[in-house]
């Protein structure tokens, strides 16, 4: 096995409990996989992910007009930004 930060080390042994090195990286290896299983990592293109929120989203009950964003930005060719 390939050697491995002192420092690593010691934070892992005092947050598991577990100072042999096998131990410690077999546990880090489950806790990785159990972490990518709850949160899949996937590549979703931002038009797949809105198609889901507006799947899962009941958007008629949140009575949302499209006349709620008529002021949120000015049109106008000639509008001053901040670049």
């Amino acid at each position: 096995m390939g050697s491995i930060d002192e420092q690593l080390f010691q934070q892992a042994t005092k947050l598991t409990g577990l100072a042999d090195k096998q131990a410690l990286l077999e546990e880090g290896l489950r806790l990785l996989i159990q972490s990518r299983k709850k949160t899949p990592q996937t590549e979703d293109n931002f038009w797949e992910a809105l198609q889901r929120f507006r799947a899962e989203a009941n958007l008629d009950e949140l009575d949302i007009e499209p006349r709620i964003f008529d002021s949120d930005r000015n049109r106008h060719v000639e509008r001053e930004i901040d670049l």
